[in-house]
């Protein structure tokens, strides 16, 4: 019976092989955005730049990200308060992680971004039971028609001991970034927002606090009112962030939704395309090198180190960092922590990679260990 089952079917399999039904042409879209983009960019270029080259707006997902100590504890001084001031990027802001697909845009015309594939795995937070991905739409000129956004990383300044770390990092970006629809958490955004499974609000990044209901499955646009960065600073160190106004916050299905994006200066955006190396907040304490780094166009300080990093009776107990800012022209914020005493990998190490302490080199400031 099972043999002759199996014969009846092998002709309509045979005329099957000619032409499968239902399996061709075009993979239909997972999601579409519709954007507007509002704007006179003729006042916000920068220095030298006349029009726009190849104007779009790109998907980018965001990263969980943590900024290092230095940038959010109590400054100790007015010259670390400076250097926190030029290096830090925002703490609340978006941090980019992977650029997903962009399209062509015009000032005040309507726009239709299509996705076709999910976000991956590594933009993801949380594990496969309950995770969720959010996204910034960007609108940047695309001045080396690549077709999509290059991000930048900060430059630190140049290192002692090992040649590759001397390295400061590849040059900027070209693309130039004159909006998104979610910069950081204490403004008003619209994000792009994909979710599977349970919403687990505790392991959740960029949190709407006090927005309900939970975002729904699968995509959708959110929408929140943002809070004070003073508002936030003192919220999180009780590990919250302080609740938005209800009021604001809003979601949507993508086909409900029309996602605005105005125009704004460069310099005041230009972070949303800006990747980190790292993203714990852990601090890489560097070597000095033995001749004086060019510190032009850079802010400086002494500070100590922070106690979580050093701890009683530790090797590193006492030593002063001396901090370097990025410099004024570059794009993407960053800080080089220099120390007379440490290891590539940790500055708490019993054996160090060098050790200056008895005879630091001679352009190190006056600031102690």
């Amino acid at each position: 019976m099972r043999r002759a089952g199996v014969l009846c079917l092998a002709p309509l399999l045979v005329a099957a092989c000619g032409k499968l039904e239902g399996f061709g042409g075009p993979a239909p879209p997972l999601a579409s955005f519709d954007i507007v983009f509002h704007g006179d960019l003729a006042l916000l270029r920068p220095p030298g730049v006349t029009d726009e080259h190849s104007l779009r707006v790109g998907l980018v997902w965001g990263a969980q990200w943590l900024t290092e100590p230095f940038c959010v504890l109590p400054a100790e001084s007015g010259d670390a308060a400076a250097v926190i001031a030029a290096g830090c990027r925002d703490p609340f802001g978006f941090v980019p992680a992977a650029v997903s697909v962009s399209v062509p845009i015009a000032v005040d015309v309507p726009t239709t971004l299509t996705l076709f594939q999910l976000p991956a795995a590594d933009v993801m937070v949380g594990d496969v039971t309950s995770r969720i991905a959010y996204g910034s739409l960007v609108v940047f000129d695309d001045r080396d028609d690549s077709g999509t956004l290059e991000l930048s990383r900060p430059h630190r300044a140049p290192s002692g001991g090992r040649q590759e770390d001397f390295q400061t990092g590849g040059p900027d970006s070209r693309d130039i970034i004159y909006g998104a629809s979610f910069v950081t958490m204490t403004e008003h955004d619209q994000r792009i927002a994909y979710r599977e499974g349970l919403f687990d609000p505790l392991s959740a990044f960029y949190p709407r606090a006090g927005c309900e209901p939970e975002p729904p499955r699968g995509f959708s646009v959110l929408a929140a009112g943002g809070f004070s960065e003073a508002a936030g600073l003192a919220s999180a160190l009780s590990g919250q962030l302080p609740p938005e106004d209800p009021s604001t916050c809003m979601e949507s299905a993508p086909v409900d939704a029309t996602i605005t994006i105005d125009a704004r200066p460069p310099p005041e955006v230009q972070e949303v395309g800006c990747d980190e190396r790292t993203d714990d907040s852990s601090v890489r304490y560097r070597e000095p090198p033995t001749y004086a780094p060019d510190l032009a166009n850079r802010t400086v300080a002494c500070a100590h180190l922070p106690t979580f990093d050093t701890g009683t009776g530790s090797p590193a107990s006492g030593l002063i960092q001396f901090v370097v800012s990025g410099r004024s022209f570059e794009r993407c914020k960053g800080l080089t922590h220099y120390t007379l005493r440490g290891c590539r990998e940790d500055v708490n190490c019993l054996v160090p990679d060098w050790d200056f302490t008895a005879n630091p080199p001679t352009w190190w400031p006056p600031c102690g260990q």
